[in-house]
């Protein structure tokens, strides 16, 4: 029987501001139905308090599970990568001792029920268990929990216990967020009194920027399961896709209102490439949890809450590949003890959930094992029969403009066990020609189908409107890269399917007048950056040229790079040696130009050819901005472009020197701690030569406050857009999410002219959207670069009303102030870093800045137009 843990009452009536700080024992939390083993060490003897008195650090968490490690021949322990911020991660792999002589055997065991050609036998497979605790590090109960739970599965002794391990494999990832949970961790640590403070307002209760919740760039790890763009991710799907398990708890927290919540959820929020019958074992495992809980008086829901669409969170990534996910959700204390409607929340009581239903489903999974692991191998069966009747045969995707991007896409579908061949002879499809060399083919016929259509899906309608984050992610359209069904039978594909390329050599021509590679690489702009750094001169082409080079004339397009031998400081073989290092670690084709006279377009010699000044960028960050859009600026910037990107908290702006900057970026946000004085400064610095990129709200601060020409559309013009009529009560969940615009994927037409577009292979470009948020196209010309298509949704729902005051909007406002410049970005151009194909416009926006020479207004640009004529006759 479980025992319940000893808490105070939970009461609506006199709840107290001040608790004393009371420690929960070891056997409070434990059920008694086993004997524990004296000589395994609990958590209070290597931790030095008990479980819940005060929240573990990471690094005290990682030692629990070593010293279980080295105690318990049921454990072992890997170490599985690092976090950006260089904490181990780790995973235990935790089964009978004799079982962990033939481990090796046994996994091979378990995969053979995954692939339809091996046709495994489930009567002899082990279960597979993936228990994951805390993605989100301010929701730490799941990982103190996993102290717990660990501990249980080292000392626990009896037929019950021990017959689980026999049969099964139980993979514990006690901490899926380490940055976050050591941020965490300290906050409310340091913050604890000896008697606990409930008000929740009380500082513990309220954290700063960055929150415990991030990771070290302020990115949500549980919106990365399919994007892959961090090192937990990585590391933690390896692991999934090296076991294959049967099932995967991703343990949260949620509103300290509320009360505990496991799945299934909202029947209508399914994924649809998720079967019917992965919501029926979900619900077989509820059964279980229910009881555990009943038996404990504590309060729980399901089917109410949370989506099952996403196939990037951590609860329905497993349901695309054969396994059960399953999202627990508990009332946060956020802290050691917090008021709520319910009474004070402790932080022991949210632990004692999340235990429990670790057990609950450790033992409900085994229970059913037969009927767990017959779905996952009828599930492979079936995929593969489906995929014989899709109606086509694969998807082709290319791109002869950039590899990196295209192999950025391909590591993606690699890390998750999906194949992807090379063209031996070119397609043409819809007149788009997939080259051979640069275009690859996706085969529908493997075991993981499902997740292959949910990745290369387009869908725009849907049984519920209704979606927590974003309902579109097409991966090529993130990358820009086009992509098409197959249906033909001949194709001619190499062998073997894609693996990573190996950093090539780049040698170049001795003595040549000048090296050049072009705009259109991921990875140019960070060539660029760093031949700044390095200290060599650099020129940059805003019209285009062709010109004589070692291996026969070339074409180069706008945004070119050039460095020519004048006005270098080094050597230049010195230099030649920089641009073949720079070029080979990103990828690069650099040209060896022979003369500075070019065939066509601008000599080398041109004012259009203009030299590249260093930069010095500054966002601003903190309060009344958004943290997540500050991360992904941040990581871009960081890890895609190498600059060093200074962060200035919004309350700060007024004591800081402008003077050190050259760029300033606003992503979304109110900007309220600005003041009318702090405006002012950003005004006259903007005139004297500053460039400041604004992004959603950011964009619309820049339109409020006099810097930008461009007005937004307003919120009536949306809220017009819908017609009122007589919905009843019960349609209003529906009616708002109509409304919104919950993360789509739109076309933008851009203006390839412009310099904002320089680099990008076509004209349309995709882009996420998750606001409606747009402006008006302004009467002044020449200042808008980009436009939202007549029919602007590509993938993921908004409403035929949204689309409808979307459509030839403008998206993208760019032009002079003064000497400087103001770029306005209606959306987010780096969503969650894996918008690959929009996020080197933001990278366009600090090095192509120079090149937008329209002003905001008529009068600014007709006395610019007689300074230029003025200087071009005094030349002559």
């Amino acid at each position: 029987m479980m025992r319940p843990l000893f808490l105070r009452m939970l009461s609506v009536v006199a709840v107290a501001f001040m608790l004393p700080a009371q420690a929960t024992t070891l056997t409070d939390y434990l059920p008694d139905d086993v004997t524990y083993d004296p000589d395994v060490p609990t958590p209070a003897e290597v931790l030095g308090y008990e479980v819940g008195e005060w929240h573990v650090r990471h690094d005290q968490l990682v030692r629990y599970m070593e010293v279980l490690a080295d105690h318990s021949d049921r454990f072992t322990i890997e170490y599985t990568g690092r976090t950006h911020e260089q904490r181990p991660l780790v995973l235990l792999t935790i089964t009978a001792p004799e079982n962990h002589g033939n481990i090796d055997q046994l996994r091979d065991a378990h995969m053979a029920i995954a692939d339809p050609n091996r046709k495994g036998d489930p009567a002899t497979a082990p279960l597979v268990l993936y228990m994951g605790y805390s993605i989100h590090g301010d929701e730490p109960s799941g990982s103190n929990a996993s102290l717990l739970y660990a501990y249980y599965l080292a000392a626990a002794q009896g037929e019950k216990i021990e017959q689980v391990l026999k049969d099964t494999i139980i993979l514990l990832d006690p901490s899926l967020n380490p940055d976050g949970l050591a941020r965490f961790a300290q906050w409310v640590n340091q913050h604890k009194s000896e008697n606990l403070v409930a008000d929740t307002q009380h500082r513990e209760h309220v954290q700063g920027t960055p929150r415990g919740r991030v990771n070290h760039y302020w990115f949500d790890l549980n919106r990365d399961w399919l994007l892959l763009q961090h090192p937990e991710s990585r590391a933690r799907i390896a692991n999934f896709q090296k076991w294959k398990p049967n099932v995967l708890t991703d343990f949260h927290e949620m509103g300290t209102d509320s009360t505990f919540f496991f799945q299934p959820g909202i029947p209508t929020r399914r994924n649809p490439f998720t079967p019917k019958e992965n919501v029926e074992l979900t619900a077989e495992l509820a059964d279980h949890h229910a009881a555990a809980l009943d038996e404990q008086g504590h309060l729980y829901f399901t089917e109410e809450a949370f989506d099952d669409f996403y196939v990037g969170k951590g609860s329905t990534y497993p349901d695309v590949q054969g396994a059960i996910g399953i999202l627990f959700e508990q009332a946060s204390s956020r802290g050691h003890a917090q008021d709520s409607i319910n009474g004070v929340v402790e932080f022991p009581f949210t632990i004692q959930n999340q235990l429990t239903t670790s057990l609950t489903t450790m033992y409900g999974a085994h229970q059913n094992k037969a009927l767990f692991l017959d779905y996952q191998q009828r599930f492979y069966d079936n995929a593969l029969a489906e995929s014989t009747k899709a109606g086509f045969r694969g998807y082709l995707i290319g791109d002869e403009t950039d590899p990196v991007r295209l192999n950025g896409m391909l590591e993606i579908l690699s890390q998750h066990g999906i194949k992807a061949y090379a063209l031996n002879e070119s397609v043409k499809i819809d007149n788009v020609v997939y080259r051979a060399g640069s275009s690859y083919y996706v085969p529908v016929e493997q075991p993981q189908y499902r997740l292959i259509r949910a990745i290369f899906s387009t869908r725009q309608s849907f049984e519920d409107n209704t979606f927590y984050d974003v309902s579109g992610w097409t991966l090529p359209m993130a990358f820009n890269l086009n992509f098409t069904e197959f249906k033909s039978r001949r194709i001619n594909i190499a062998d073997s399917a894609w693996q990573p390329v190996v950093d090539k050599e780049v040698t170049l021509t001795d003595n040549a007048y000048a090296y050049a590679f072009e705009w259109h690489g991921y990875l140019a702009p960070r060539a660029l950056q760093e031949l700044l750094e390095a200290g060599v001169h650099v020129r940059q082409a805003d019209k285009s040229f062709t010109a004589k080079t070692a291996n026969g004339t070339h074409e180069f397009t706008q945004g070119s790079v050039v460095v020519t031998r004048a006005y270098q400081k080094h050597d230049w073989a010195k230099v030649q040696q920089q641009v073949a290092d720079v070029a080979a670690r990103n990828e690069l084709a650099v040209h060896s130009i022979s003369s500075g006279l070019t065939p066509q377009g601008i000599d080398l010699g041109s004012r259009n050819l203009r030299p590249v000044d260093p930069v010095n960028v500054m966002m601003l960050v903190g309060n009344g901005a958004s943290m997540y859009e500050n991360g992904e600026a941040w990581y871009y910037l960081d890890r895609h472009v190498g600059i060093p990107l200074s962060m200035v908290d919004t309350d700060r702006f007024s004591r800081i020197d402008l003077d050190r900057y050259t760029h300033i970026i606003m992503v979304d946000g109110s900007f309220r701690p600005l003041s009318k004085t702090d405006t002012e400064r950003l005004q006259r610095w903007v005139r004297k030569g500053g460039v400041v990129i604004g992004q959603k709200d950011g964009a619309r601060w820049l339109s409020k406050n006099n810097l930008l020409s461009a007005e937004f559309v307003e919120k009536d013009v949306f809220d017009k857009a819908f017609q009122v009529s007589d919905e009843r009560f019960v349609d209003m969940d529906d009616y708002h999410g109509r409304r919104r615009l919950a993360g789509a994927i739109v076309g933008l037409e851009l203006d390839t002219s412009h310099p904002l577009a320089f680099g990008f292979p076509r004209a349309k470009l995709p882009i996420f959207k998750d606001s409606l948020t747009a402006m008006n196209v302004p009467d002044k010309k020449f200042i808008t670069a980009a436009r939202y298509l007549e029919e602007p949704l590509l993938s993921g729902y908004a409403a035929k009303e949204n689309r409808e005051v979307l459509s030839g909007k403008a998206a993208i406002v760019a032009h002079r102030v003064g000497q400087g410049r103001v770029i306005a970005f209606s959306d987010n151009v780096n969503f969650r870093a894996f918008f690959w194909g929009s996020a080197k416009l933001l990278s366009n926006a600090i090095f192509m800045a120079p090149a937008i020479t329209p002003t905001g207004n008529a009068d600014e640009d007709a006395a610019a137009a007689a300074e230029e004529a003025a200087e071009a006759a005094h030349a002559h």
